[in-house]
């Protein structure tokens, strides 16, 4: 049985585990847009729908776009963009917040219900495949520890610096 160990180069591009976790992140994503190629949702598209998927089927408020880029961890421009497009399909409707003018809440039209339904399902499929070598409750632990640990790095305005 091989180590860990032996299963990576002996120098790794970039200093091991980031570059590893890259690495995996990059072929996941590419698994995924394979996956959902047939129904014309890109990965960005495919967090746009299933965040809004999440929030509408937990009847909480709708989101915003400056929410829907946070949960889905990119920036703003590129959300309004993605929803723009999701809008010009049909799949996504923007109305002014109630709560505030200067912001558009953003929802899950009936026929982008049904296709961010569809989507994650596919998801939940493809992680079933792509991640049964491992232990996936330790793994999600693991990656939002760190995600969280950065999260409160960059808020407390420490950032990466100084290492």
């Amino acid at each position: 049985m091989s180590s860990p160990q032996s299963r990576t180069s002996p120098d790794p591009p970039g200093g091991g585990l980031g570059y590893a976790l890259a690495q995996a992140a990059h072929a996941w994503r590419s698994a995924l847009a394979a996956e959902l190629a047939d129904v014309a949702v890109t990965p960005p598209q495919f967090f746009v729908l299933a965040s809004l998927l999440h929030a509408s089927s937990r009847r909480r408020a709708p989101l915003t776009q400056r929410a829907l880029a946070e949960r889905t961890g990119v920036d703003a421009n590129t959300t309004s963009q993605v929803v723009r497009g999701l809008e010009r399909r049909g799949l996504v409707a923007r109305h002014p917040d109630a709560r505030d003018s200067r912001a558009l809440v953003c929802s899950l039209t009936a026929e982008g219900l049904a296709l961010a339904r569809l989507s994650t399902q596919r998801a939940r499929a493809l992680n079933g495949e792509f991640f049964a070598a491992v232990d996936g409750g330790a793994l999600l632990h693991t990656l939002t520890g760190l995600s969280d640990d950065a999260r409160r790095r960059q808020a407390a305005g420490t950032g990466d610096q100084g290492r």
